[in-house]
C-alpha cells in the first residue's frame, strides 16, 4: 500500500512559501505513526511549498492532507481531483477538526483531533473497505509515542520535536485547546531525549505551545537532562512569560540556555492592555512583560514577538506604535492580522459577521469588522513589514543579541529574520524600504 501525506501551500490562495527552514512537523509525525502501525507500507511526504507534483499523475493509494484554514480551498480542490482518480483521501488538521461537516464532502474520511488513538482503526477499516466518514481522536497520554520519520524529507535547517500538548490558557483567538485540549499533557523526559537522540541533526524546533510552562519544575528538569544528554544541539521554540516570572524562572532559563535554546518566540499579541483583555490573553502575559523579556535576553536567549493587529476598531496608529516599540526594544517582531479561526471563541462571537472565504484567513488580510476599511489595515500591515525588515533594522537587532548567546543565538536570529524578510517579499512583491 502506498500512502502520501501532503502539506498544502502556506501562501495566499495556494501560493507557495519557499522560504521555509522548518519541515512541516505534521508530515514527519504522521509518517512515524504510520510506520509503527504499517511498517510494510510505502510512505511519501510532500511539502507543497517546496515540491511541485502533477495531481493527475500522483502515484498513491491513499492521500492524507493536513489542513490549516487558509489552505482549505487548495486542499479541497486537490482532494476532489484525487478522489475522481479512485485515490482514497483522508483530511485532518485544525480546519477539518473545527468544521468536519464542511470537509466531509471532499474526503473518504475526516480525522478530527489527534491521530494516535484512531489511526489504527482507520487503517483497518480502509483495508476492509468499510471506511467511516469521521474518526474522532481522544486526548491520550503521551507515553511511548512512535518517533517521527525525519529521514524522508532531508535538506531542511530545522526538524521538530515536542515535549507536551495542550494549553491551559483561554486566549480567544487560539485553536490549541480545540486541537490538543485545555489541559497540559507531558511526554516523559526520557522519551523526549531518546526521540531527539534518534536522529543526528543539530538544529531543532519545539512545537510545544509553551516550551517552559506552566510546570517550572518539570521544565527545569527537562532542560537539565537535555544539556547532559544532548550536547551539541541547538533549538528554537514558542512560549509565554508566566514561567519566567516564577521564583525558579532564573534557574529554568539558565538550563534552557545550556540545553541549546537559541531563540524563543513569545506570544506577545499586543502592546495594548485593552486589546490583550479583548483577546483574553492577560493570564498568560501577566504584568511587567518587558522585565521578563529582558530576563530572557540577559540569559543569552534571543527573543522574537508574535504580534496581532487589526483588532476591532483598532486605530491605524497602532501599526506605527508597533514599529516604534520594536525599534526601542531592538527586537524581532512577527506581526500579523488577528484571525477568527473556526474552533475559537473569537470565531463563535463573530460568526455571520466575517467572510467565509478561507483563502483570506492567512494573517495578512483584515477579517474582523472595522470602522476603517479592511484595505487600509492591510496596507498598513504591509507597510510596517517593509519597514521592519530592512537590512539596517535586521543588523541593528542582531547587534543587540546578548553575547552570552554567541554565536548560536545570533545565527538563529539571522536565519529567522532573513527568512521573514524573504517570505514578505514572496507574499507581497514589495521591496522593504530603507530605514528612516
Amino acid at each position: 500500500m502506498k500512502i502520501t501525506y501532503i502539506f498544502p501551500p502556506l501562501g495566499h490562495a495556494g501560493e507557495k512559501v519557499r522560504s521555509m527552514p522548518l519541515v512541516p512537523p505534521v508530515l514527519e509525525h504522521m509518517a512515524g505513526l504510520t510506520s509503527a502501525l504499517r511498517p510494510e507500507w510505502e510512505i511519501r511526504l510532500i511539502n507543497s511549498n517546496v515540491e511541485s507534483f502533477a495531481q493527475e499523475e500522483l502515484d498513491t493509494d491513499i492521500a492524507a492532507i493536513s489542513i490549516l484554514t487558509h489552505q482549505s480551498s487548495w486542499a479541497y480542490n486537490l482532494a476532489d481531483t484525487l478522489r475522481k482518480r479512485g485515490i482514497k483521501v483522508i483530511l485532518g488538521g485544525p480546519h477539518p477538526t473545527a468544521l468536519p461537516d464542511e470537509a466531509s464532502p471532499h474526503a473518504d474520511a475526516v480525522l478530527v483531533g489527534e491521530a494516535e488513538g484512531v489511526l489504527g482503526e482507520l487503517f483497518e477499516d480502509l483495508e476492509a473497505g468499510s471506511l467511516k466518514g469521521c474518526y474522532e481522536g481522544a486526548f491520550l497520554p503521551l507515553d511511548n509515542m512512535p518517533f517521527p520519520r525525519r529521514d524522508l524529507l532531508p535538506g531542511y535547517i530545522f526538524h521538530a520535536f515536542h515535549t507536551s500538548r495542550g494549553c491551559p490558557y483561554t486566549c480567544r483567538f487560539c485553536t490549541t485547546p480545540m486541537q490538543h485540549g485545555a489541559k497540559m499533557r507531558y511526554r516523559p523526559i526520557r522519551d523526549v531525549i531518546a526521540d531527539i537522540a534518534s536522529f543526528k541533526h543539530r538544529m531543532w524546533f519545539s512545537t510545544d505551545a509553551d516550551i517552559w510552562g506552566p510546570d517550572v519544575d518539570r521544565y527545569t528538569e527537562l532542560f537539565r537532562e537535555m544539556a547532559a544528554s544532548l550536547p551539541g544541539i541547538y533549538w528554537v521554540g514558542e512560549a509565554g512569560i508566566t514561567s519566567v516570572q516564577h521564583p525558579r524562572g532564573e534557574e529554568m532559563l539558565k538550563w534552557a540556555r545550556r540545553s541549546g535554546l537559541m531563540q524563543v518566540w513569545l506570544g506577545w499579541e499586543s502592546f495594548s492592555d485593552q486589546i490583550l483583555a479583548e483577546y483574553g490573553a492577560q493570564a498568560k502575559m501577566k504584568s511587567k512583560r518587558e522585565d521578563a523579556l529582558k530576563k530572557i535576553r540577559d540569559n543569552g536567549i534571543d527573543v522574537g514577538l508574535f504580534l496581532m493587529l487589526g483588532s476591532q476598531d483598532e486605530s491605524l496608529r497602532e501599526y506605527d506604535h508597533v514599529l516604534e516599540l520594536c525599534d526601542r526594544l531592538a527586537i524581532t517582531p512577527h506581526p500579523v492580522m488577528v484571525v477568527p479561526y473556526p474552533g475559537t471563541a473569537l470565531y463563535e462571537d463573530l460568526k455571520g459577521e466575517v467572510t467565509g472565504d478561507w483563502d483570506f484567513y492567512d494573517g495578512m488580510h483584515c477579517i474582523l469588522p472595522q470602522q476603517n476599511s479592511p484595505g487600509e489595515h492591510e496596507a498598513a500591515l504591509k507597510r510596517i513589514w517593509g519597514d521592519l525588515f530592512t537590512i539596517k533594522r535586521i543588523m541593528t537587532r542582531l547587534a543587540h543579541v546578548s553575547l552570552k548567546g554567541f554565536p548560536s543565538a545570533h545565527i538563529a536570529s539571522g536565519i529567522v529574520q532573513f527568512a521573514l524578510r524573504k517570505a514578505f517579499l514572496e507574499f507581497t512583491g514589495i521591496k522593504p524600504r530603507a530605514a528612516r
